[in-house]
């Protein structure tokens, strides 16, 4: 390692160099290799002995097949590890970083500070490959013969595949500068060189059991998931980063902890995803091997900057895309446009990012700062008094009954009284409700507790004002059985009500009016669209 370098542990190893035995290699094995030769040769072989035989043929041979070409390797180890153990990549919280979202990081990497450029939990290289091919043949050549690159991960086979990748494309005469390190990333003694920026799709999963090995952090005792302690200490131990993980350290409880972390540090930015219909991750059923990618995962890329001066970050609403905008949506110019100018900092009076639409942050600073109520404060513990449902999973709108439906989940409250009956019913009705879910969560499902802190501006009622919603959800109720629609769901039937937009419209512009604002039908485009607007 160069002088740059911290110490690493016994517990990690760099790769041994590529002893190219041509014995291995030799003949006709590998000149028509196809997915049937490569899963006889890991059930025969096992995994680790078919890519070791892989990795010098491809290092040696003049005419490589298709098949075997740099481009495919990562999805055929996927493969590889799907035949040896279907159930390997979900524990490991491995995922593919698309060819799209790896040139995004890179060229916000590219920008960033720091001479060495380190890939954690590098896996077969997507990444880090698409980097060096950003920064040009000969600015990589460089940077790996001066030392400079630096490879993560626990998955042997996948860091000698990276390194045979990048060996392959740019000299194998320079292969034994590449750092290439063996290691769990968390143990207290690996750490990443100094002046550094990094490059990251840290393993998504629960960590089961805690190591002696790692240093116990808040964030460790916190979240007990692998990729926000990857975060923590990539921000610690770098000057800059780019990282690909689940959004779910924006807003949620158990990581303030982190968020306060990354605000102390420095500054920088974050594009949070949403993935209904469009999957940040998906886009791998193209190619020769047609594989199933969907999850469930929403994503977030974070870029980051230490600075002692500049603190706090600026965050992008929940972008949404059709598979069919991907190109357009996944540029980096275009998502830098979507974030919001505020920059957010966190602390105890501000403990969660807030998403919000950079048109929209005027009337949410409105509607919060003129609220005195909150939900709670209009509800109580009455199973038998004035019930209020709504389904706690959103697709595009959240929608209120005076009575629970044939579904699977739901939240059920009670209000206090009449008026507050029929200004909540009409409020979970508008897309205020479901706009405050997205703001602060997004997920999967609606969390009771969230619903609870919403902001409500009872207070700015006047008697008009209540006679408006209470004439309003009064009809609505009287109509709530003509629009019911059925799905099934598993072969189970879930009911859900879809009301015809012009009620939400009729409630948002009243409450826009009861704001001080002007009604605008256009406002709330974005946050209920079921795809990309810019």
């Amino acid at each position: 390692m160069n002088n740059n370098s911290r110490n690493l542990s016994k517990n990690s190893s760099k790769l041994q160099s590529f002893n190219l035995n041509k014995d291995v290699i030799s003949g006709s094995h590998f000149d028509d290799y196809n997915l049937a030769a490569y899963t006889e040769d890991i059930e025969k072989k096992g995994l680790k002995e078919t890519w070791n035989d892989l990795c010098e043929y491809i290092l040696t041979s003049k005419n490589i097949v298709d098949f075997l070409s740099i481009k495919n390797l990562g999805e055929l180890y996927e493969i590889g590890l799907a035949i040896q153990n279907k159930t390997s990549k979900k524990k490991s919280g491995q995922y593919y970083t698309p060819d799209d979202v790896a040139l995004v990081m890179s060229q916000w990497l590219y920008s960033a500070k720091g001479e060495n450029v380190c890939d954690v939990g590098c896996g077969t290289g997507n990444l880090i490959l698409t980097y060096l091919n950003l920064i040009g043949f000969e600015n990589a050549r460089k940077l790996i013969s001066n030392g400079n690159l630096y490879l993560y991960d626990l998955d042997e086979i996948a860091l000698k595949i990276c390194k045979t990748s990048i060996s392959f494309i740019y000299g194998l005469d320079i292969a034994d500068k590449i750092h290439d390190i063996h290691c769990d990333f968390l143990n207290k003694n690996i750490h990443l060189p100094l002046n550094s920026k990094t490059i990251s799709n840290p393993p998504y999963a629960k960590i089961e059991e805690i190591s002696d090995s790692w240093i116990k952090t808040q964030t460790l005792e916190d979240t007990k998931e692998f990729y926000s302690c990857f975060m923590e200490k990539i921000f610690i131990e770098s000057d800059s980063a780019v990282i690909i993980t689940p959004f779910s350290f924006i807003s949620s409880k158990k990581f303030y902890h982190l968020r306060k972390l990354m605000c102390d540090l420095g500054t920088g930015f974050i594009v949070a995803f949403d993935n209904v219909p469009g999957n940040i991750f998906c886009g791998r059923k193209h190619g020769i091997f047609n594989t199933n990618t969907a999850n469930s995962v929403r994503a977030a890329i974070s870029v980051f900057n230490k600075s002692d001066k500049e603190k706090g970050y600026r965050v992008t609403p929940l972008i949404r895309f059709k598979n069919i905008e991907r190109k357009n949506v996944l540029n980096h110019t275009r998502l830098e446009m979507m974030l919001n100018p505020e920059i957010q900092t966190i602390n105890n009076q501000n403990s969660a990012f807030r998403k919000i639409e950079p048109h929209m942050t005027s009337l949410y600073n409105s509607w919060v700062e003129k609220s005195n109520f909150l939900l709670k404060d209009l509800i109580k513990n009455d199973e038998n008094n004035l019930p209020i449902d709504m389904p706690n999973t959103c697709r595009y709108f959240t929608t209120a009954s005076s009575k629970k439906l044939s579904r699977g989940g739901s939240i059920t409250i009670h209000a206090k009284n009449l008026e507050t009956y029929y200004f909540i019913y009409c409020f979970i009705n508008s897309s205020f409700a479901y706009w405050w879910w997205r703001i602060y969560d997004g997920g999967i499902t609606y969390p009771l507790s969230l619903l609870k802190a919403m902001p409500m501006p009872f207070n700015l009622l006047t008697v008009e004002d209540k006679e408006f919603f209470k004439n309003t959800a009064l009809e609505m109720i009287n109509n709530e059985s003509k629009y019911i629609i059925k799905k099934a769901n598993a072969g189970v039937i879930q009911e859900n009500i879809k009301f015809p937009d012009s009620y939400r419209k009729n409630i948002n512009d009243k409450i826009l009016e009861i704001l001080g604002l002007e009604p605008d039908e256009d406002i709330f485009n974005f946050v209920h669209a079921n795809h990309f607007i810019f």
